[in-house]
Parts: structure tokens; C-alpha cells; sequence
């Protein structure tokens, strides 16, 4: 056999290793001093401090109603802790009809109004959307579609008039009702109702 060479492994040189745990764990202390920072105030956190809309502009009693619109209250307007109705107030092909009286017709025809159940926030989707409100919110915005919005427009528009602690997934409910339509119903507009210490 001529001159077979032969090579010894090398062992892995130690100033590498050592090179490599250093910056390991400098990595490791530079990431637990961040995680140790947002700890009171990081995720744990569920209370969100959301911001309020404050319109300019209020909604007369005495404005011409002009499209469908869906007033949700307290039952008893004294008691927060009252059951919401809607009501839906429906404007006049005939002659004009104001805020107040549409609200006024509502009140009376019970096919015009319905009472939130207890505890509807609990409720699953299919069970919520069978209760008497959703129904007549469905119902009246598939009708006022069927006899108003036969085409595409931007002028097609529901009106949503609430009170300031009404529940978002009332709201959530009107907005997919609304987007079942797709762009028939393009603008949903929103009103805070004014309460008593207002």
C-alpha cells in the first residue's frame, strides 16, 4: 500500500462552543427581561376600553322617516336593566311620516315590535335567530327589500337607532341580514338614542 494518509477527526473546537452558548444565552435574558415587562398589562387583560361616538347632529322626533328603521330600547326607559324591544318603523308611501309617529304605530301593532328573551346573549346562533326580535328584524328587512330596493344603489339604506349599552350582537344580527343581500343593502346607519341623564 503506498502511502495511505491517514487524518485524525477533529474535535470541535471548544471557543466555537463556547461562542455559541454565550450568545444563546444573552438571547435567553434579552427575551425573559421583554416577557417580564408586559406581564399586567399583556393578554391576561380582558377589559377593553373602546372608544365613543359622539354625533353632532341629533335625530329630531320630528324628522320625516324616509327609510326602514330599527329602534331598540329599553322596555321600561327609567330601568337599564329592562329587557330591550325593537321596533320597526316602517316610512309612509302616501304621505309623510315622522319619527314619533312611526314609533307611536309601532308601539301599537304588536307585529311591529317584539321583546329580546332573557338571556339571549347565552343562546346559540340558531336558537337566536328563531326568537321573535331576529325574526322581525329578518322579516322586515326582506320585505322592505322585496318592495323598495330592487336594484343596486347607494342610496339603498337601513337605519339603526339604539340605545348606548345595546348588545353587538343585536347589531351583528341587522348587519348580516342586511348582508344576505349583498350590495342591495350598502349603507346600515347607525343613531344613539338618547337616554335620560343625556
Amino acid at each position: 500500500m503506498p502511502f495511505v494518509r491517514k487524518e485524525d477527526l477533529k474535535d470541535m473546537e471548544l471557543p466555537s462552543l463556547i461562542d455559541i452558548i454565550f450568545l444563546l444565552l444573552i438571547f435567553f435574558l434579552v427575551t425573559y427581561s421583554f416577557s417580564e415587562m408586559g406581564e399586567e398589562t399583556g393578554p391576561a387583560r380582558s377589559i377593553f376600553d373602546l372608544p365613543e361616538a359622539l354625533g353632532e347632529s341629533p335625530v329630531l322626533e320630528e324628522e320625516v322617516l324616509r327609510t326602514l328603521l330599527f329602534q331598540i330600547e329599553h322596555k321600561d326607559s327609567k330601568d337599564i336593566h329592562s329587557p330591550k324591544v325593537v321596533y320597526a318603523l316602517w316610512p309612509s308611501l302616501s304621505d309623510s311620516i315622522t319619527l314619533s309617529q312611526a314609533l307611536v304605530k309601532a308601539r301599537e301593532d304588536s307585529s311591529l315590535h317584539a321583546e329580546f328573551p332573557d338571556g339571549f346573549l347565552q343562546l346559540p346562533d340558531e336558537e337566536f335567530q328563531s326568537t321573535p326580535p331576529c325574526t322581525l328584524i329578518a322579516n322586515s328587512i326582506a320585505r322592505y327589500k322585496a318592495r323598495y330596493f330592487h336594484n343596486v344603489s347607494v342610496t339603498n339604506t337601513i337605519e339603526i337607532r339604539a340605545a348606548k349599552d345595546t348588545e353587538f350582537r343585536i347589531i351583528d344580527f341587522i348587519m348580516d341580514c342586511c348582508a344576505a343581500y349583498q350590495d342591495t343593502i350598502p349603507r346600515i346607519v347607525f343613531h344613539t338614542l338618547a337616554t335620560q341623564g343625556d
